[in-house]
């Protein structure tokens, strides 16, 4: 599979496209803005955007909604069952998802909002606003980043070192990077024990286990 990221300068924030890699039915994550360079990467690749994941119903993820349907008869996906007046499938936690040849597993986190949920893809995971590298969601009160700490530790960093981390903002990670450095760790009082490994060389990770690395396209 295939993996086209795009950056919206408007939004400060991330689209993704995740397809297979000879083009077909393609999965588009967080519509933050649907223009012409992203356009052109999804018709370069050959794609046609089937389904749509929402993280978060936030503007910043959602600008490029309207435009994206007016274009793809796309089925849309998030924790509310509409979405700037479109019908979507709701999202509830533990729910599986068969996308064409993806298997989509989804996690809800209502300690950062009720709207917000993960997706994983194999070994890669679109967070959203969950984090990003090395840096904690935004929360509106300490009682709420306590909160998310508690549960980033029990449901999210519990997943394997070499889980491939998109964010909704900022660039891409690695998950051991995040277990060790991530703030919402340290904030919490969560110590880091595994420096010792740090620097030891990784294991070789063959395409079974984390696929293509991912195709950038701007």
């Amino acid at each position: 599979m295939k993996l086209v990221f795009h950056y919206s300068v408007e939004n400060f924030s991330n689209t993704y496209v995740l397809g297979p890699d000879n083009g077909g039915d393609a999965i588009l994550v967080d519509p933050g803005v649907l223009d012409v360079r992203l356009l052109e990467a999804i018709e370069d690749n050959e794609y046609t955007i089937r389904w749509v994941l929402i993280t978060r119903c936030q503007p910043q993820h959602l600008r490029g909604l309207r435009t994206l349907k007016k274009v793809y008869d796309a089925e849309l996906f998030s924790r509310n069952d509409r979405v700037l007046d479109f019908p979507c499938q709701t999202v509830n936690p533990g729910t599986h998802l068969q996308l064409g040849n993806f298997r989509v597993d989804a996690l809800c986190f209502p300690e950062l909002s009720n709207d917000s949920v993960a997706y994983r893809v194999g070994n890669w995971v679109f967070c959203g606003d969950l984090l990003s590298a090395g840096q904690p969601p935004r929360t509106s009160s300490a009682y709420t980043r306590a909160n998310m700490a508690i549960a980033l530790e029990r449901r999210f960093f519990t997943w394997q070192d070499d889980t491939l981390i998109f964010p909704g903002e900022g660039p891409p990670s690695l998950m051991r990077g995040e277990k060790l450095f991530n703030r919402v760790r340290k904030s919490a009082g969560l110590e880091v024990r595994d420096l010792a490994g740090l620097f030891e060389s990784p294991r070789e990770v063959g395409p079974e286990t984390i696929g293509e690395p991912p195709h950038r396209e701007v």
